[in-house]
């Protein structure tokens, strides 16, 4: 066996020792698994910093979990955090995070890129049945991973040319036919009979990712952005599944005719990469990371999304739903079994307190709207409004409240917005929004939740609540 062989052999080994190590302690511990995802810049590693510090900081003089009972009750004894039994899954970088935000240049922590987790214990006072003080632990296993990757789950039920015909569609419609550097053009030109061409398919590639990467840049970014792994790759970087590009010609053939062409042609061996990255990295991911996965947290920078007007919301919708799906699939290989979803609506410190419950049942709604073609739903579905740090703070002027902050570039600076729809807003109803952007803050000054401070938030004590409130009790 050669020396690769005997890697992958002993991964598969460690993979199955680490699993069952898992599978015995979620039997003898109070134990949830809460996956933590988003679209582009809705801030996953800074709502999961926060999350940790509200647990860790719960006995902070500053610390306001008044939502979440067990510290309402003052039952939180002690809150720790344990080692991952998966020898594989990178730790969350907690320290490193609190340490961007607690600096004397506060920055925000250094965004997802790939898979980590936490396993946190928290121990609650509690009384046994004859009636002697006692404690008790619940363990709260948490992995962030990007939203991209959930994205890819549609790709399993596509055949190749379904999706160069879904990519041929998206590239000739706004928003994406105006980018000066869509790739429709030069990706026509592949002829799907022609012989395969390595120099200009790594050429073409080239060029559909620096496309993507516009699309996820752009303000609001769009959303649905397949193969999510061509940008944000983690740990597969170099892997050879991930060398295909769409051909969009392949809508003026049949399936038939593209089936005739000869196993060298760029259909063909595009076609064998397309089933590659399905098998060998999507159906993966779903099943050793996202299987465990019984609870869920999906943040959504919703307030962004307005600015973009009817085409990013309806573009968040599709992404939305094809997050949905994930969390109720049921294919050969893997099941996902997550019974509680809650959607966040994130940043909701850059809008005034007032319309912080439009904004929750603005995400309700588009949440409501999203998922309706999804049958048999049976997760407890949750939405929230929240701001894992607060950035912000309210002042009143004539009569108005207005916010004060810190932009990027270090000034000081006051702002209102329009008011936010509690409903998916009508095209008329877009109007106020077209002018209007979300500023762009810096984390304020002064946070010590490298030491002994709670983090400043807006209802994550209801965050904690929704998703670990029932196994706290």
């Amino acid at each position: 066996m050669s020396n690769n062989g005997q890697s992958d052999y002993l991964k598969k080994i460690h993979h199955i020792t680490d699993d069952a190590k898992t599978l015995l302690n979620r039997a003898i511990q109070n134990r949830v698994c809460i996956g933590i995802t988003g679209l582009s810049r809705s801030g996953k590693s800074t709502f999961i910093t926060s999350l940790i510090n509200q647990l860790k900081q719960h006995d902070a003089n500053n610390a306001r979990l008044g939502g979440f009972s067990p510290w309402l009750k003052k039952r939180i004894v002690q809150v720790k955090e344990h080692p991952l039994e998966n020898r594989y899954l990178p730790r969350f970088d907690y320290e490193q995070a609190v340490e961007s935000l607690s600096g004397s240049a506060p920055q925000w922590p250094i965004p997802t890129q790939d898979i980590s987790g936490v396993l946190l214990e928290i121990k609650l006072a509690d009384r046994s049945w004859l009636g002697r003080k006692a404690t008790k632990s619940v363990f709260i296993e948490l992995r962030d991973y990007p939203g991209e990757w959930l994205v890819d789950l549609p790709l399993l039920k596509m055949s190749f040319r379904d999706w160069c015909i879904q990519v041929e569609k998206q590239l000739s419609r706004a928003p994406r036919n105006g980018f000066t550097n869509n790739p429709l053009t030069s990706l026509m030109a592949l002829d799907p009979f022609s012989a395969y061409d390595d120099v200009v398919i790594n050429n073409q590639r080239t060029l559909y990712i620096d496309f993507l990467h516009s699309c996820k840049k752009q303000s609001p970014p769009l959303t649905i952005i397949q193969p999510g792994r061509f940008i944000e790759p983690g740990a597969k970087a170099n892997h050879p599944a991930l060398q295909f590009v769409p051909l969009v010609a392949c809508a003026r053939y049949s399936e038939a005719e593209l089936q005739s062409a000869d196993d060298n042609s760029y259909f063909k061996r595009l076609e064998t990469l397309f089933e590659s990255y399905k098998s060998d990295i999507v159906k993966p991911f779903f099943k050793e990371f996202i299987e465990p996965i019984n609870r869920q947290v999906v943040l959504v920078d919703v307030l962004n999304v307005l600015h973009g007007g009817e085409e990013s919301l309806q573009e968040m919708m599709h992404a939305l739903e094809a997050i949905g799906e994930s969390f109720e699939y049921s294919g050969g290989l893997f099941h996902s079994r997550i019974d509680k979803v809650l959607y966040a609506a994130t940043k909701v410190d850059q809008v005034v307190s007032q319309d912080h419950d439009n904004v929750r049942q603005l995400l309700s709604s588009i949440v409501r709207k999203s998922l309706e073609r999804i049958k048999g739903a049976q997760a407890d579905l949750r939405v929230e409004a929240v701001a894992a740090v607060r950035s912000s703070h309210a002042q009143t002027q004539d009569n108005e409240e207005i916010l004060k902050g810190i932009s990027t570039d270090g000034d000081a600076i006051g702002f209102v917005n329009p008011q936010i729809p509690d409903h998916i807003p009508s095209d008329a109803e877009f109007t106020p929004f077209i002018d209007w952007k979300l500023p762009e803050l810096k984390p304020p000054k002064g946070i010590r939740a490298n030491q002994d401070q709670a983090i400043p938030h807006i209802r994550m004590d209801e965050v904690l609540h929704n998703l670990m409130g029932d196994i706290c009790r």
